[in-house]
Parts: structure tokens; C-alpha cells; sequence
């Protein structure tokens, strides 16, 4: 038997003994599936017993009794080991290094590996506390070198909540391999949890500056002659801050470059009610990926607030598949301006160099750790911004119907506890969806030792 490299830890003892002691009981060996992504059976901490537990540990007690027979004893341990190495049991403070030790302590170990496209995802580790399901996933590249620090989960779904985002956490240069944090948050009525990837990204790099000739001249002389179409709901696939009806011009009017960017040109610009439209068309198989957006400058080159809002509409074909939002249309109000021809037009752009499309999809069980307490602020005087409080081991939640108009990065959160500690932070905060945001704390949060909160200085008392 070939030595192994890792070290030996008491987390692999725990987890050893762990298979051991599941093998004896169920009398069968842990399953492996395989298909075009590999699966293994997840390693979980052994929870309260249930009726059905209670009866696995009776079987158990008859079972081990009737083998009770030190060298037989030994043997099988020795079996158990070759198995536990077989499917690669992890030491999460070795994988997981960059986190605290207390955040490694609640999280269940999972060794799911799914492999397509010659890379490779294997989800690490994960926690259900409270409403928020926390999973640690690790991407490499079996083949090349397109993981890197700017990866991007584009396209992915995760079984259970009702909001998510997935957020690179750590890159090791040294082996080229990404920490991805999934967070979602709702409750999941089910232990069994999926995560699925579709669409990986990399390369990504932004720049201002890109300059845009137009002749504002023509422009301003045929102001008040442009034709336009009004939008029908059906060909809006995004839309922010305005409502009906829709003006956008026509299509591919112009063909009007946007100076070192070759995924996108001008296909029609005017003003249409008094308001300046920039009609954009972007390539539909990097443009999908890619975004931007204009700005404008005056002559020294400061940024201007000007008021503006966005449409995406129509439609294109890829493959046999239809998808909307070909174009995008920016508009502008430009009636404060004195001196239109005095603005500079400038793009500021994200480009993606790498698009990575795949299948790699990994199930397994995930119990609930369910310990929170509750508890609601009011942020103004006359009561509008108001929100419910939920703190777990993980974080906070943040719920209520205002909480679009609040800012993450001016929150902040301060967690005292009841010796006087307090854990503080100034970041931290996600918007997941337009009612809720979720603060997620650098360290486990000591649930039941919790006092009081402070956010933005407003204390916060809990319910239970």
C-alpha cells in the first residue's frame, strides 16, 4: 500500500471512525455512482438520533456483538481506512485554510467531485444554519490555465431558497485552483441539496475612458426630427427605472464603433422626446457575456451626473434556442445641460477573455443546524424603513420591503455579546434580492452568548 502525503489529522480519525462505525451498522458499503461527473457519498456529523437511527443503532449493537473478535475488529478498521482514502476524505483546515477555525468547526465535510470540460469541481464543505445554506466549492483546470482570479459563476442553480449568489473567496496561484462561496438563503424543506454549474467565466477586465465619436452637430440639427417605435411588453427583457410607455429608435440605423472594443457598436443614436437614446448591438456570442455602458464628460474630463435608464429588448437565435435582450437601448435627459456640444461621450467596459460551458453538477445531504434568534430595527424616524432581524451562527438577515433603498455599503454591524466582546464590520453586507440583504460575519457568531446588535448604530433587541 503506497504511503499517503497528507498528514494524518484527528479530523481524518473522526471521519475513519465515522465510516467504520456506519459500515458495521447498515452492513453495506457506501455508494458510488459515476456517470459523465463523479459522485461520492458525503461524510456528515452525526446528528440526534431519529426513530429510524435508534433502530440502525440497535442493529448495529446485535451486529458488532456477534463480530466481537479483536482481530476481526482490526481488519475491518483496516478495510474501513482503504475505503475512507479511496473517496478522499478532507481535512477542511488544510483545504479551507483562509477561513477561522471556529467557521471550519460547524461546517459538515462533503467530498462531491463533478469533472467536465477537463475541469474539475468538487464541493468542499457546507452548512444549513437558520435560512442560510453556506457551501464551499473548489474549481481547477485539469488541462489549461483558464481558472484564474477573475473566475465568474455566470450560469449555476442550487436546489432550495429563494436567493443566491456565488462569489469567488480565495485563488491559490500555486495550483490554480478557485474557493467559490455559495450563499443561499430561504428555507429548504429537504437535506438533499444540488449544485449546478453551466457557465464559468475569466479574464474578465474593466476599463473607462473608451472614447465614442459622434457628431453632436448632426445630432443637435436633427433633434427634434428622429423616428421612433413604442415597446411592446413582450420584447422588454429588462428594464431599469422607467415605466410605460417605451420610445426606443429604430434598429441598425448606424454602425458606429466604440474605439478598442470589437464586441459592440452604435446602431442607432438621437433624441426621441427630448431625451438622447444610444441604441447599442452587441455580438451575440461574446456580447452576451460581455457589458458596459456610457458616461458623460465635459471638457476637462470630469464625469457629469446626468439622469439616465436602460432598455433590453428584441430577440436573436442561438442554435435552435431563442433568447431577448439583443439590444440595449441608454437614454439620457440631457435638459439641464447649457452646452451639448461641449460633452465628451465616453463607454466604460468589461470584457470577458475566457467562456467556459459545461455541465458539472454534484448532490448530497446537508443537515439543518437551526439555532437563531429574531428580532426587527426601524432605520428612519417615521417608519418606512423598517426590517426584520435574523441572526445565525453564519450572519445576519436583513427582510423587508424597503430595503431596496438602502445602500450595503453604508451599513454597518456591530454583534455584542455577554462578556463584553463585541464582532464588528464595515463590510460584509449582500444585497441577494430587492427585500433582503445578508451580512456574513469573519467569524462564527456565538448565537446563544449574543446580547444585542447595533446597526448603523440603531440597537436591536432579540425576541428569543
Amino acid at each position: 500500500m503506497r504511503k499517503s502525503e497528507k498528514e494524518f489529522t484527528e479530523q481524518n480519525l473522526f471521519n475513519i471512525k465515522k465510516l467504520f462505525y456506519d459500515k458495521l451498522a447498515m452492513n453495506e458499503p457506501p455508494t458510488v455512482t459515476r456517470s459523465d461527473s463523479s459522485f461520492y457519498p458525503p461524510i456528515l456529523y452525526p446528528s440526534a438520533p431519529s426513530a429510524q437511527t435508534k433502530k440502525s443503532m440497535n442493529k448495529r449493537k446485535r451486529y458488532r456483538k456477534a463480530i466481537y473478535i479483536p482481530v476481526t475488529v482490526a481488519l475491518s478498521l483496516c478495510l474501513v481506512t482503504g475505503a475512507a482514502a479511496s473517496v478522499g476524505i478532507i481535512d477542511l483546515s488544510t483545504v479551507l485554510h483562509f477561513l477561522g477555525a471556529d467557521r471550519i468547526g460547524i461546517l459538515q465535510p462533503v467530498h462531491q467531485v463533478s469533472e467536465d470540460q477537463g475541469i474539475r469541481m468538487e464541493v468542499i464543505g457546507a452548512v444549513r444554519d437558520g435560512d442560510t445554506t453556506e457551501i464551499y466549492v473548489s474549481l481547477s483546470d485539469l488541462t489549461g490555465h483558464r481558472i484564474d482570479d477573475t473566475l465568474d459563476v455566470y450560469d449555476y442553480r442550487v436546489t432550495g431558497g429563494n436567493a443566491n449568489n456565488a462569489q469567488i473567496i480565495h485563488y491559490d496561484d500555486a495550483n490554480q485552483t478557485a474557493i467559490v462561496r455559495f450563499l443561499i438563503q430561504g428555507k429548504v424543506s429537504k437535506n438533499r441539496i444540488t449544485v449546478q454549474i453551466n457557465t464559468l467565466m475569466s479574464g474578465a477586465s474593466q476599463q473607462d475612458g473608451y472614447n465614442v465619436q459622434v457628431d453632436w452637430k448632426q445630432l443637435l440639427q436633427e433633434k427634434q426630427n428622429n423616428s421612433y417605435e413604442i415597446l411592446e411588453r413582450d420584447r422588454i427583457s429588462g428594464l431599469g427605472g422607467k415605466t410605460d410607455p417605451i420610445p426606443v429608435l429604430h434598429q441598425d440605423v448606424t454602425n458606429i464603433p466604440v474605439e478598442g472594443i470589437d464586441w459592440v457598436h452604435i446602431s442607432n443614436i438621437g433624441f426621441v422626446e427630448g431625451k438622447l437614446h444610444i441604441q447599442i448591438n452587441p455580438d451575440n456570442e461574446i456580447g452576451e457575456y460581455n457589458h458596459g455602458y456610457f458616461y458623460f464628460t465635459d471638457e476637462q474630463g470630469q464625469k457629469l451626473d446626468i439622469p439616465e435608464y436602460s432598455i433590453s429588448y428584441g430577440h436573436y437565435l442561438k442554435g435552435r434556442v431563442r433568447y431577448g435582450g439583443d439590444y440595449e437601448e441608454f437614454v439620457y435627459d440631457l435638459s439641464a445641460v447649457d452646452d451639448l456640444d461641449k460633452l465628451r461621450l465616453q463607454g466604460s467596459f468589461t470584457s470577458i477573455s475566457e467562456v467556459m460551458q459545461g455541465n458539472w453538477k454534484t448532490t448530497f445531504n446537508l443537515s439543518q443546524n437551526g439555532l437563531s434568534k429574531e428580532g426587527n430595527i426601524q432605520f428612519d424616524a417615521n417608519g418606512v424603513l423598517q426590517a426584520n432581524v435574523a441572526l445565525s451562527a453564519v450572519g445576519v438577515t436583513l427582510t423587508g420591503e424597503a430595503l431596496s433603498k438602502i445602500r450595503v455599503e453604508d451599513l454597518s454591524i456591530e454583534v455584542h455579546l455577554k462578556d463584553g466582546t463585541k464582532l464588528s464590520g464595515a463590510s460584509g453586507f449582500l444585497q441577494l434580492d430587492q427585500d433582503l440583504i445578508k451580512w456574513i460575519s469573519p467569524k462564527t457568531i456565538p448565537v446563544n452568548d449574543v446580547s444585542y446588535l447595533l446597526l448603523n448604530g440603531e440597537k436591536v433587541n432579540f425576541e428569543r
